[in-house]
């Protein structure tokens, strides 16, 4: 995975705005912290991090991340 401090930026900033920290979406879904930042970081993958964050977003975990939703480059399709 590729570490893009950028796109965790904006989703901290999405967060903030909201007023939801990365620790508020860690104790909800009972995980430390630190994997909810390593995530969206893209330094490790968790699709119920990802789906955490995206559900707190109002937004689907594609859009967020289309990189490591797009199915061709995951072998789904030929």
């Amino acid at each position: 995975m590729d570490v893009d401090i950028e796109k965790h930026d904006a989703v901290k900033r999405a967060l903030r705005a909201k007023g939801v920290k990365f620790v508020d979406i860690a104790s909800d879904i009972g995980c430390p912290p630190s994997l909810v930042t390593m995530v969206s970081q893209g330094r490790r993958s968790s699709k119920r991090v990802e789906m955490a964050i995206a559900s707190t977003l109002n937004r689907p975990p594609q859009e967020i991340w289309p990189d490591r939703y797009d199915i061709k480059k995951q072998g789904d399709m030929k």
